[in-house]
């Protein structure tokens, strides 16, 4: 659909996980469980081996001051095993696997209930999602089918024109983004408006995986998409000369735009990504696709300027379209369709896809289809799903007491805002506005999304098209208005997705229900636990605001500069000191940290156990009755201990080394430890001197919020 051009969230506190299914858009590792409700059905059992805090997640025979990892989490690692279907391995897909166990009984009654629930309701909606997926009998007698009338435009398309309405339909009825997008999102300079912007449609790999177009001819994860590329094809009815030269055409063209797109550590600088140009000046660059008609066949006005979000892109799809034919075109985007459609069809593409889940990242099975359909519902009905889900097993209680931590928290960080002397004092009074400004929501949306009118039928293909629609004619139904924004309402911040994400567009962070449980969070853990887990992701979400992108976003969420030259200067040589740290991290033998693409989230895991470890500190003031040593560990002890544990991390090579190439999110192994090397406290607390590995000198301690 295309209103999902250019999600706004763009500084996450955890990475979407590397599991299976890697390159079907409706297979996402991000569902969880959370804190149980009345007669909801039972949790699953989460303790040590779930990475709930635990001595017994300790190796108490290394000492803290040689290899601080292995301390706090070398038990776990010697102790537990991670299962042959995840190619990544820590407190992201434990919980993701609890909720499943959770979710199987509420997506059961679901389909039980659909032909006797309230037409539209969620219960009928999922409901018959989930049945018509796990209907694997029709699906392959369907073959691809349901696909046929798109394959037939396809063949019909004859002059570019046709191409641009063919795009167009494909934004509209969930298909794949070919070539470019142009859709209309808040401004990020006013967001107040709505403005269009002008990006890239995509690849067949995921964004992720976009480094494996820089293999050569005979990289073995190039190959094995090439492969897939052939197989998916044949099964569509290609034959096998065919498919292999369409395979060698798509890795060509995708090879030459992907040398065009930002890089990795490029995009995660919004201002990159904010290049306004007249319509015409953007038309002249691409002269081939009129963008007038594109925009007309999406029913939307054309506007006068659009805000480029990859400057190097256009200039370079028109070079490749001018060599390409005609025919070399349909059938780049036969085969684009093939594969945007297959979650859908006929099981037959399930082979192909474990070959290349094997290639990209070690894993050659797939989840059960029960897994599957739930992941499917979850990409396309979000918030019908999510009411299920938090009727189930997130209870108000639960959601006040996150609610109050985060409070505690932004009081720390307003606290420490006067004390940051690298900053001037006009630079100061901006942060603290901006931070008293900052907005955060918890668990889930006080208004859901009325999904009631979509046809959700047993056609899988159908129903996709109609929610994309639907998506589609409510973006459009705000153009003209007041900018308004869904709280809850991408798939990194659905109530049922592992994760907390700060929009600087906002200036607001929202945390799922999913999150808010354990091991991130158990009501029957101490505090220094449960403050040094859940509080440090809260902190980690405000630091963002603050950030190399927050800080180019003032209180209001506008793209402004609201710092002095100097302040400028010395946020780089602290986020240089971040940088410097990383890139000398052996992530394993002959690989090293990212620093320049991971730092945004670096300073953040500092500001969030910077913040949540003080914050800690004023509870237990106030508490003075919890503060008490439990199984020999002092409060600081379990604090950082509990942040380092909650990111163990087991895994195979293949998705860690994709991960650094073009994840702005550091290793786990890393997050567990870097952070604390900048606290005083971490010293102190576990009695480090100078001379011990774990010894970072004060001087190259990063203060930073």
């Amino acid at each position: 659909m295309f209103l999902d051009a250019r999600s706004p969230i763009l500084a996450l506190a955890i990475p979407p996980s590397r599991t299976t299914a890697l390159v079907t858009s409706a297979v996402v590792w991000t569902l969880a469980g959370a804190a149980l409700a009345q007669d909801a059905p039972a949790p699953a059992v989460a303790g040590p081996d779930q990475l709930v805090f635990s001595t017994t997640n300790m190796n108490p025979a290394v000492s803290p001051g040689v290899d601080f990892y292995q301390y706090a989490v070398g038990g776990w690692l010697e102790r537990v095993k991670a299962p042959e279907r995840h190619a990544s391995y820590g407190f992201m897909e434990i919980m993701g696997d609890g909720v499943q166990q959770q979710m199987k009984s509420v997506m059961a009654k679901a389909a039980r209930d659909a032909a006797t629930a309230p037409k539209g309701s969620p219960a009928q909606q999922v409901g018959t999602l989930y049945t018509a997926y796990l209907d694997t009998e029709a699906r392959d007698a369907a073959g691809v089918t349901p696909i046929q009338s798109y394959l037939d435009t396809i063949d019909a398309v004859e002059d570019y024109d046709d191409l641009v309405r063919l795009m167009a339909g494909f934004l509209e009825n969930g298909g794949p983004g070919l070539f470019a997008v142009l859709a209309p999102d808040a401004d990020f300079v006013d967001n107040r408006r709505y403005v269009t912007f002008a990006s890239d449609g995509g690849f067949g790999l995921p964004r992720g995986f976009e480094d494996v177009y820089e293999e050569p001819d005979d990289g073995l994860r190039l190959l094995a998409y090439r492969a897939y590329l052939i197989a998916v094809q044949e099964i569509a009815g290609q034959s096998e000369a065919e498919a292999a030269r369409i395979a060698d055409l798509t890795i060509g063209i995708e090879r030459r735009l992907h040398a065009a797109k930002l890089r990795p550590d490029e995009r995660v600088d919004l201002r990159a990504m904010y290049n306004p140009e007249a319509l015409g000046e953007l038309q002249a660059q691409i002269p081939q696709l009129n963008l007038t008609l594109l925009m007309e066949s999406l029913h939307l006005d054309v506007p006068e300027q659009v805000i480029v979000t990859q400057p190097r892109y256009f200039p370079a799809l028109s070079a490749l379209l001018g060599e390409l034919s005609m025919q070399d075109i349909r059938d780049y985007v036969r085969v684009r369709t093939i594969m945007a459609f297959s979650p859908y069809l006929t099981t037959a593409f399930d082979a192909p896809l474990m070959g290349l889940n094997q290639a990209l990242v070690g894993i050659s099975v797939l989840p059960p289809q029960e897994e599957r359909a739930l992941e499917l519902v979850k990409s396309q009905l979000g918030h019908p799903l999510s009411q299920l889900y938090v009727e189930n097993f997130f209870t108000e209680a639960t959601r006040q007491q996150a609610i109050e931590m985060i409070g505690l928290v932004k009081a720390t960080f307003a606290e420490r805002i006067p004390s940051r002397e690298w900053l001037t004092p006009e630079t100061r009074a901006n942060a603290l506005a901006k931070l008293d400004k900052l907005s955060f929501n918890v668990g889930y949306p006080e208004v859901w999304i009325d999904y009631s009118q979509v046809p959700v039928t047993p056609d899988l293909v159908a129903t996709v098209a109609a929610i994309s629609k639907f998506n589609a004619d409510r973006l459009r139904a705000k153009l003209g208005k007041p900018v308004t924004q869904d709280l809850f309402n991408t798939p990194e911040s659905y109530p049922i997705t592992i994760n907390a994400g700060y929009n600087p567009i906002r200036n607001g962070f929202e945390v799922p229900a999913a999150i808010i449980q354990a091991p991130i969070f158990d009501p029957g853990m101490d505090a220094a636990v449960n403050f040094c887990r859940l509080g440090a992701v809260i902190g980690h979400e405000m630091t963002h605001g603050f950030d190399r992108t927050g800080k180019s976003f003032d209180g209001n969420g506008n793209m402004t500069n609201w710092w002095q030259p100097a302040d400028e200067t010395a946020f780089d040589a602290k986020a240089q000191g971040l940088i410097d740290l990383a890139n000398a991290y052996e992530v394993m033998p002959g690989l090293s940290g990212n620093g320049p693409l991971e730092v945004g989230e670096n300073m953040a895991d500092l500001g969030g156990i910077t913040l949540a470890h003080q914050a800690l500190q004023t509870y237990l003031a106030a508490h003075p009755e919890e503060n008490v040593v439990i199984d020999g560990l002092t409060p600081d002890q379990r604090c950082f201990l509990a942040w380092s544990q909650l990111w163990a991390w087991q895994g195979l090579d293949a998705a860690l080394r994709s991960a650094v190439a073009t994840d702005n999110h550091p290793p786990n192994a890393y997050r567990a430890v870097a952070p604390l090397l900048h606290l005083d406290a971490f010293y102190d607390a576990f009695s480090i001197k100078e001379g011990d590995p774990m010894w970072l000198d004060p001087s190259r301690r990063v203060q930073a919020w």
